[in-house]
């Protein structure tokens, strides 16, 4: 089981294609590998590293004590099953959007959890074009139209590993009000 410290983690599952579905990404503060440990389940997923940083292991047994003994730890343990309902809803509600909404979607998400603060906005970093066709269900090539979308309309400025959006707010605003449903 582990407890990311810092830094930002994407959790894929093995499907032994070329292209993992990444089930999300995770930073400071998040338990990975709990099902597992609670349900006696061997892991269902990869934990794949973006941007550096530390996690703290703890052996499934000592996990367990310190659950059952802990209500904090109790606690930390029902919120993160809460959190991932509710991505997996956000998930299953994105995936019906039309493609520039989806990847904006996806975008704003992430950022305004792992991404920090700029001068005008928001940055997200160690996110690749690969890792953001992979959440969205699409291929790279099918997603570049719909950044050239969000750049053109000023809502989106990349480089490499890197996604700016100078304008949270527009961006929740296009999503709002662009026809998004397939």
């Amino acid at each position: 089981m582990l407890l990311i410290e810092s830094g930002l983690v994407k959790v894929v599952l093995p499907t032994g294609a070329a292209r993992e579905p990444i089930t999300g990404l995770y930073g400071p503060g998040d338990l990975l590998g709990e099902i597992g440990v609670t349900s006696g389940a061997p892991r269902s997923a990869h934990v794949i590293a973006l941007v550096a940083g530390a996690a703290w292991h703890v052996a499934g047994s000592q996990f367990l004590v310190l659950r059952d003994e802990n209500p904090a730890v109790r606690r930390l343990v029902d919120e993160t099953w809460r959190k991932r309902q509710r991505n997996a809803d956000e998930n299953q509600l994105r995936q019906m959007r039309a493609g520039a909404t989806r990847v904006a979607m996806c975008l704003l998400s992430w950022a305004s959890e792992f991404g920090t603060e700029i001068d005008a906005g928001l940055e997200l970093r160690g996110v690749s074009q690969q890792d953001l066709a992979h959440a969205v269900a699409m291929s790279v090539k099918t997603i570049e139209p719909f950044l050239h979308v969000l750049r053109a309309r000023g809502l989106l400025k990349t480089s490499r590993l890197c996604y700016r959006l100078p304008d949270p707010d527009g961006l929740g605003h296009f999503i709002a009000t662009t026809d998004g449903m397939n």
